[in-house]
């Protein structure tokens, strides 16, 4: 398998496993602040505010620590072997990891707004159009990861960084 293929499937799978541990640690977190403080959401713009505050901060707080850590990963590119390095240098600062961070999460941010924020105050045309276009960001991300042979997506290019394959063992 060339490195390009193989960097491109890494860290595809590394982000999967970051989502689906950031699931499986904070919704059982989320019931448990939902339980204890009574908080029960009736109307679309009371889900979307326990999304924010149960999901987006928790996973924006991760990837953003995590990319700003000393080893430039998440728990999946810590098992995949992969790190996220700034171009310029091998340290990101604050700046370039929340850019990276608010870039890679806005599809999920749009599906959250379109969804929930606005789904009880605009048309539902607007709704779907909103959650398409969360979509086609996605398909734009992976449209330009497998272009720059997985280096980097939509994401690293503003915030002008790349992923590489990393010779660290998973600890």
């Amino acid at each position: 398998m060339s490195n390009n293929v193989e960097l491109i499937i890494r860290r595809s799978g590394a982000y999967v496993i970051d989502v689906i541990l950031l699931f499986v640690v904070i919704a059982p977190t989320a019931f448990l602040v939902k339980a204890i403080f009574g908080f029960q959401p009736t109307t679309y713009s009371q889900v979307w505010i326990a999304a924010i505050m149960s999901f987006s901060i928790p996973a924006w707080s991760y990837f953003l620590y995590s990319d700003l850590s000393w080893k430039g990963m998440t728990i999946g590119k810590r098992l995949l072997k992969v790190k996220v390095i700034s171009i310029n240098s091998n340290d990101l600062n604050f700046g370039r990891a929340l850019q990276r961070t608010a870039i890679k999460l806005l599809p999920w941010e749009f599906a959250h707004i379109f969804g929930f924020a606005l789904a009880d105050t605009i048309s539902q045309t607007a709704v779907t159009a909103g959650l398409i276009a969360a979509n086609l960001l996605i398909i734009i991300y992976l449209v330009i990861l497998v272009m720059n042979a997985g280096k980097k997506s939509l994401h690293d290019v503003f915030a002008k960084t790349k992923v590489v394959l990393s010779n660290k063992v998973a600890t």
